[in-house]
């Protein structure tokens, strides 16, 4: 169940970056970070040696599928799950922390990646098309980290296994 969840969300993703713009200064709505929001949502879910495998591993096919960066997405992911098993150390891992989590890391992604465009001259951005695009990102994924959290909640629909 969980590599068909892994694929769902990455063809998911790929689907809707091809068919909503993907710049800075084209921004939809609706412009997917589900990847992103998927490691989030695994937390707690697998067991903590292979969840750190795992977002290395969608890491890279992130990094195929969509940036063209070795190891850049795979890096960040790794990253981000190491600062949620910080938090976890000192708050209890809750629906509420998991969403906060998500909006922080949605935005240091778009941070990390507007700085990155902004340092190479790539594409002229201003902190607005980061703001604007952080900000109509939420709505999507936000639905897509609480759809997951219904359709996998204590089994009732779907049963995600902890993972050992």
């Amino acid at each position: 169940m969980l590599v068909s969840l892994i694929i769902i969300t990455l063809l998911l993703d790929y689907l809707l970056i091809y068919f909503t713009s993907s710049n800075f200064n084209q921004i939809t709505l609706f412009y997917p970070m589900l990847t992103l929001t998927l490691i989030v949502f695994l937390y707690k879910k697998v067991e903590i040696k292979k969840y750190f495998k795992i977002v290395f591993l969608i890491g890279l096919f992130y990094d195929i599928l969509f940036s063209y960066l070795f190891l850049f997405n795979s890096l960040i992911f790794l990253l981000f799950a190491k600062i949620m098993k910080k938090i976890d150390k000192y708050i209890r891992w809750n629906l509420i922390v998991s969403l906060v989590s998500l909006i922080v890391f949605i935005f240091l992604y778009d941070f990390i990646l507007f700085g990155l465009i902004y340092i190479t001259g790539y594409q002229s951005v201003t902190f607005f098309d980061l703001w604007y695009k952080w900000y109509n990102s939420l709505l999507l994924n936000i639905s897509f980290y609480l759809l997951l959290s219904i359709i996998f909640q204590n089994g009732k629909l779907f049963k995600l296994k902890k993972i050992k």
